[in-house]
């Protein structure tokens, strides 16, 4: 009888240390499930800095993109150019231009663009049989005329840039640099007459993007990253590799920012002109082919990966504040006053308010 007390009991409490682990077991199922179906915590963000604005349709792809007080110009390849007013966004399509002789002066495919709205001077690179750079009178939007144009050592243009000199010292008061092939060529201007580069520089790679300050020039060299020459005895002071190939840079204080195609957007402290130091790379999706800055703002456009736009106050850790995938492959992107302007080959000019 003993025996069958025993029995029972260690049966019963073995029956109650299996009913222990499973109701242990089902808890802590049901806390799993309980868990997967919570909504789970995510990292704060900023809300978007883009607001998205307008849209334009223009004929061609647009490349490039310049501004004066008044207008947006746009380089549209085989599509010529087309010239947005700031104020109402209406559009003036241009495939030909007038000539001083009233000769009809056609646009065939136009790449780089520029303007100077001080002096009512444009700039058009033209890369239809002869590659040269029509300098054009656009003092009336309705006659634009060509007056002049830049020819030889122009083949294959990969960047220009035009612009008002600040203190002129002759009665040039415009000067232009730009680089086709592998150098790099510079001059100046009166706003009438051509009379050829002051000076050329021959780097020992591909220059594809230009940027220049009272007293150096700051080469994007493909491979070989980013070239620093003296403007006044136009020798290499530095060079520095930088993440994939350099395509395009900006020049803004003590830093250089660099559209390093696959590589991304790059940012380099070049402070002492002589030792330039890699400060932070940030790999993009698709290709970075532009770049520009304003204040704290660096925008990349970066082919099929779209817009990033970047928070550069620590240039150390530049902080992506947003990424515009909508505008389809993207050519170009500029800041114009509180506007950000996208060039995309499949939806046209775009426009965003910066909040």
């Amino acid at each position: 009888m003993h025996l069958l007390n025993y029995i029972f009991k260690n049966k019963k409490e073995g029956n109650i240390l299996k009913m222990k682990k499973h109701i242990i077991l089902i808890t802590a199922l049901l806390v799993l499930l309980l868990a997967g179906c919570a909504k789970r915590n995510t990292p704060w963000q900023n809300e978007d800095i883009l607001t998205f604005q307008r849209q334009i349709q223009v004929v061609g792809d647009p490349l490039d993109i310049a501004f004066d007080a008044d207008n947006i110009y746009v380089a549209l390849d085989q599509g010529g150019i087309s010239i947005i007013n700031c104020a109402n966004y209406s559009q003036k399509w241009v495939t030909e231009l007038s000539s001083s002789d009233e000769s009809v002066v056609p646009l065939f495919k136009i790449r780089k663009i520029g303007v100077v709205g001080e002096y009512n001077r444009l700039f058009l690179n033209e890369t239809d049989a002869t590659d040269k750079i029509e300098i054009v009178d656009n003092s009336n939007l309705d006659s634009l005329r060509v007056i002049d144009s830049i020819t030889g050592a122009t083949q294959d243009i990969q960047d220009m840039k035009v612009q008002k000199i600040v203190n002129p010292t002759d009665e040039n008061v415009i000067e232009i640099i730009y680089c086709a092939g592998r150098n790099v060529h510079y001059g100046t201007y009166n706003g009438e007459l051509w009379l050829g580069s002051t000076f050329s520089i021959y780097p020992p790679a591909s220059a594809s993007g230009i940027d220049l300050d009272e007293g150096y020039v700051y080469i994007a060299a493909q491979q070989r990253g980013l070239m620093i020459y003296d403007r006044n005895s136009l020798e290499l002071i530095s060079e520095i590799a930088v993440p994939g190939e350099a395509l395009k840079v900006k020049v803004v204080g003590n830093y250089a920012y660099l559209a390093c195609r696959q590589g991304g957007f790059t940012i380099v402290n070049i402070a002492d002109k002589t030792e330039p130091l890699l400060m932070s790379n940030f790999d993009t999706t698709g290709y970075a082919t532009s770049i520009d800055v304003k204040d704290n703002y660096a925008v990349v456009s970066s082919g099929g990966g779209g817009i990033y736009l970047f928070n550069i106050s620590s240039p150390s850790h530049p902080i992506l504040k947003q990424n515009i995938t909508s505008a389809g492959y993207t050519n170009n992107a500029k800041f114009y006053d509180n506007l950000l302007i996208v060039a995309a080959r499949d939806e046209g000019i775009l426009i965003y308010e910066i909040d």
